[in-house]
């Protein structure tokens, strides 16, 4: 499993994906909306194969996450997928 720990500007966002595995994540500091919900300092999130989603980072500020990710991410786009396997998610 991977465990990164995120830090996304506010008004930002992840590229579109999906999951081989699970990912499980933390919010630490600041919220975030995926499309399924809004989850905020405090919040856990999981997610799978079945969850095809976009964390996008509300406006107010900077989200910091803690994220579990057994297996990888599945991205839409061509240019995250390439992204992706050079930094190795």
């Amino acid at each position: 499993a991977n465990v990164p720990l995120l830090r996304i500007g506010a008004g930002k966002c992840l590229p579109q994906h999906t999951h081989t595995g699970t990912e499980l994540t933390q919010v630490l500091h600041g919220s975030f909306d995926d499309g399924r919900a809004v989850f905020g300092e405090g919040d856990f999130d999981e997610a799978d194969a079945e969850i095809l989603h976009q964390p996008v980072v509300q406006a107010q500020g900077e989200c910091i996450c803690l994220a579990a990710v057994d297996g990888r991410l599945v991205f839409d786009s061509w240019v995250a997928r390439l992204a992706s396997t050079v930094v190795g998610l």
